[in-house]
């Protein structure tokens, strides 16, 4: 597989329909980020953590772009929620997101959070990690936030009581094997972000992805009768979302229909 090489400026819309949109893109992009619709739903991502992920499989997978550490992922992912002084761009005001592995307080200033709990990921399967300690890695952390916009609402409490439904803080969800992961190696499970979306917006609400990979938060989305909009920076798996985003509608087109 080819190394990856970078998106037009602006990015290109891969798929669209009257639900869902996939752009080949980068999501630090100014003319990227101008695209998304104001007032959106839920932000549900997972960016390259700068670890360097090495699949140890490079016939299968490209290298991660951004996962060298040199992205600060909060400051993107303020300009996606809207940054301070905003108060109609970006994430709706007292929506929520999730942001993988991120601790709420890396994020509750750059993101305007006015609540936040820190839930577990359990992936019930030990990874390789580091072959130099003791301990594999079997979790994940992802952060849960109420975006409040105005600061006086954030003082006043806005955002902590807003679970829709209240739910332990592990999450107990196999990841895919090495087997099974055959589209990234990051991939997530279905079933994990379609509870996560259920929990925080309504039907035809619109969620967004800026770090899309393969398009499951996006898949999970359109499955779940939601809208998707989402941006990959590498052509390959900006590629595969796509087909697999227009694929999700025409299964969830069936089932309205059965």
């Amino acid at each position: 597989m080819a190394e990856f090489d970078g998106p037009p400026a602006g990015g290109e819309v891969l798929y669209e329909s009257s639900t869902s949109r996939v752009v080949w893109g980068d999501c630090r992009d100014p003319e990227v980020v101008r695209q998304v619709p104001f007032q959106y739903d839920l932000l549900c991502v997972d960016p390259p953590y700068g670890v360097g992920y090495d699949s140890g499989r490079s016939a299968t997978f490209t290298k991660i772009a951004g996962d060298d550490g040199s992205v600060r992922w909060p400051a993107v992912l303020a300009e996606w929620v809207g940054p301070p002084g905003t108060h109609s761009r970006g994430l709706a005001d007292a929506r929520h997101l999730y942001v993988f592995g991120y601790r709420p307080d890396e994020l509750t200033t750059p993101l305007r959070l006015g609540g936040s709990a820190e839930l577990i990921w359990d992936k019930q399967k030990t990874g390789m990690g580091n072959l130099a300690h003791p301990w594999g890695p079997a979790h994940e952390l992802i952060t849960f936030g109420v975006h409040v916009k105005r600061p006086s609402d954030r003082v006043k409490g806005g955002g902590r009581l807003s679970a829709r439904l209240r739910r332990g803080s592990v999450l107990h969800y196999p990841r895919p094997n090495g087997g099974s992961a055959v589209r990234h190696p990051n991939e997530k499970p279905i079933s994990l972000l379609s509870d996560l979306i259920e929990s925080s917006t309504m039907r035809s609400d619109l969620v967004v992805d800026p770090c899309a990979g393969s398009g499951s938060t996006l898949v999970a989305a359109v499955l779940c009768g939601r809208r998707a909009w989402g941006v990959e920076i590498d052509r390959t798996y900006a590629q595969r979302a796509a087909e697999r985003v227009e694929a999700a509608e025409k299964i969830a087109a069936a089932q309205l229909t059965c």
